[in-house]
């Protein structure tokens, strides 16, 4: 990116300046679009959430990636394990132990597991605090398709979620939410291998293209051996679901019917992270990016059509098309790179 040595503190601090510019200018749209996407959201509570899931992660996500390059893997999988399952546990908490703790209550909670998450990560990354440092020209241009590719991934996370309340099913939207955040204490693992093995699929890859044979056949081993996992995952939902979601009290029995349907994303997951990190390592994040947004659109566009008549069915439906869809366009197009760039040998064509 740049031809001056930076330390790891002065290359996060300049991530930092990306990620806290980048999310001033984002949060700005999102808040001027806010009448037309969450009217029913006070504008208050909207940048709560966007100092959260924003901010805060964006923060503790570019930390983790400093932590990886330096290839202090057990420090970067504990600190993402803890930050996923402590956000989990505290939902879990939250409609356990208050009657109506509200969007407000769990903003607050969210933002204080974010700044705690944040400083311990960076202490451990690089050994202590790290301020801000304003980004150059040549670094906003080569970190562009990254940061677009992690807005298109959030955008295919989050839509069917903001479509259930702005298309009229708020209570829906609530039990979804909360099935989605069970959903997290088994999906936090599969991140937290991610992040282990990243640094090696990076170095398979190599940054450029005559890399994806090594990159691909890399994130087929390790597709295939998290694949257990995400069967076991998906079964244990199936058989246990109910009594799991039944814990967060009556008023979210109907939850124990979504958990079903959305148990086979941990295995999906695993099936996407590996093979779109290989793309990337590979030199193809631009193409990984392309993938996730026409991902994100048939989210759109299928949750458009679903969800006014079917409600959380059309959501859960929706989101596992697309999330099927880009797992087959993320292996389609690593094994169309390596016809065009390796042979199966993993030499040059």
């Amino acid at each position: 990116v740049t031809t001056e040595a930076w330390s790891p503190a002065e290359a996060l601090a300049v991530a930092n300046g990306m990620v806290l510019i980048g999310s001033l200018g984002l949060g700005l749209l999102a808040l001027a679009a806010r009448p037309v996407l969450l009217p029913q959201m006070p504008w208050p509570w909207f940048i709560g959430v966007g100092l959260s899931e924003m901010v805060l992660l964006g923060l503790v996500e570019t930390t983790l990636f400093a932590a990886q390059a330096q290839e202090r893997l057990v420090a970067k999988a504990v600190t993402w394990s803890v930050y996923g399952l402590s956000r989990a546990a505290a939902a879990v908490a939250l409609f356990v132990l208050v009657d109506d703790p509200g969007l407000g209550m769990w903003i607050a909670v969210t933002i204080s597991i974010g700044v705690v998450v944040l400083a311990v990560a960076q202490v451990l990354t690089v050994g202590g605090l790290i301020g801000y440092r304003r980004p150059r020209r040549v670094d906003v241009v080569a970190g562009f398709p990254y940061s677009i590719g992690f807005g298109a991934e959030r955008l295919l996370a989050a839509t069917d979620n903001v479509l259930l309340v702005r298309l009229g099913h708020e209570a829906e939207a609530g039990l979804y939410a909360a099935a989605r955040r069970l959903l997290t204490v088994s999906i936090a693992p599969v991140l937290a291998a991610l992040h282990a093995v990243s640094a090696r699929l990076w170095r398979a890859g190599g940054g450029a293209p005559d890399g994806v044979v090594a990159a691909r056949a890399l994130a087929w081993r390790l597709s295939i051996m998290g694949s257990l996992y995400g069967v076991v995952t998906a079964v244990g939902w199936i058989l246990f679901g109910d009594t799991v979601a039944r814990m967060l009290g009556p008023a979210y029995g109907e939850t124990a019917a979504i958990l079903p349907w959305l148990g086979v994303v941990p295995l999906l997951l695993v099936f996407e992270v590996f093979a779109a990190t290989a793309l990337a390592a590979a030199g193809l994040q631009s193409l990984r990016v392309a993938l996730t947004v026409a991902a994100g659109m048939v989210n759109i566009v299928l949750n458009l059509i679903w969800i006014p008549e079917a409600g959380w069915r059309g959501a859960v439906a929706a989101s596992l098309i697309s999330s099927v869809l880009y797992v087959a366009l993320l292996w389609l197009s690593l094994g169309w790179a390596v016809s065009r760039w390796g042979s199966p040998g993993g030499e040059p064509s």
